[in-house]
């Protein structure tokens, strides 16, 4: 990847410009702020790690994507446009015209928690769902897993949750799809992981989860061969849906969403997904 244009400087848009850079995941990172000073300055300071932690990238910063150039990656962060969590379908539509008409070829990636309104407009502007995609619920799979180690006593790097539906509030993790060491939960504890998507769902991500897994969705992005990773999508008729952006799991690699990955629900999964979705409308 050459380059990845990220727009905020603010805590989330900083963290992941510096896991960027430390990965090396682009050989450009520009960081795009209305305050340009703070831009270049969390642009310089980043950079002047490099020889620190034994990175060569290069990191700008700038007031504007026209002055940005183009990119390969364009990640909405915590840019000031959208000082809000939760972003009103109107307000996505106005602002996002605006990024669409500037993306080029570039794949749109959604760091920020409340990715869906932002993807379902960008598609409602020309982007094609397979350059549209959201990063928190990886990082909503991480603090379940979280949870979950410490509610079953085992390390977390053992613990793995798929998660559908809409984060935090909504979240469905389908029956054996969390499981410690390949071991499913509910074979472990009847009420491991009950809690644990209780104990996610009170709290929302913060800057250094959702930058690390923005980080990781653009890791996977520059690969060449497809991982399967929990993302916001924007459904065109996978599980009985179109036009509403979901966390699904997805087929992701060469720069894209390659695929939806469509699983068999039980009962009463199904039912909890089909009123996320009905909600989402």
């Amino acid at each position: 990847m050459r380059t990845v244009a990220i727009l905020g400087a603010g805590d989330l848009g900083a963290t992941l410009a510096r896991l960027l850079a430390e990965r090396e995941v682009a050989r450009r990172i520009v960081l795009v702020d209305p305050d340009e000073g703070r831009a270049r300055g969390k642009a310089l300071d980043i950079m002047q790690s490099g020889p620190v932690d034994h990175f060569d990238v290069r990191v700008d910063g700038c007031a504007s994507l026209d002055l940005a150039g183009a990119c390969d990656l364009l990640v909405v962060a915590d840019h000031p446009a959208l000082d809000q969590e939760t972003v009103s379908p109107g307000r996505a539509a106005e602002w996002t015209r605006d990024v669409a008409s500037r993306l080029g070829p570039a794949t749109l990636l959604v760091a920020r928690a409340g990715a869906a309104p932002l993807l379902e407009a960008a598609l409602a502007h020309g982007v094609p769902r397979e350059r549209a995609l959201g990063s928190a619920p990886i990082a909503f799979a991480a603090a379940v897993s979280r949870r979950i180690a410490t509610e079953l006593q085992t390390a977390a790097r053992d613990v793995a949750a798929l998660v559908l539906g809409a984060p935090p509030a909504h979240a469905i993790v389908p029956q054996g799809a969390a499981t410690v060491a390949g071991v499913p939960v509910e074979r472990l504890s009847p009420v491991a992981l009950r809690r644990a998507l209780e104990g996610a769902a009170r709290r929302t991500a913060g800057p250094f989860a959702l930058a690390a897994a923005a980080a990781h969705a653009a890791g996977v992005l520059a690969r060449a061969h497809p991982v399967v990773l929990s993302v916001t999508a924007v459904l065109q008729g996978e599980y009985g849906h179109r036009g509403v952006a979901l966390a699904v799991p997805a087929r992701v690699g060469a720069g894209r969403v390659q695929s939806v990955v469509e699983i068999a629900l039980d009962p009463v999964d199904r039912i909890a997904f089909d009123n996320t979705a009905s909600r989402r409308r």
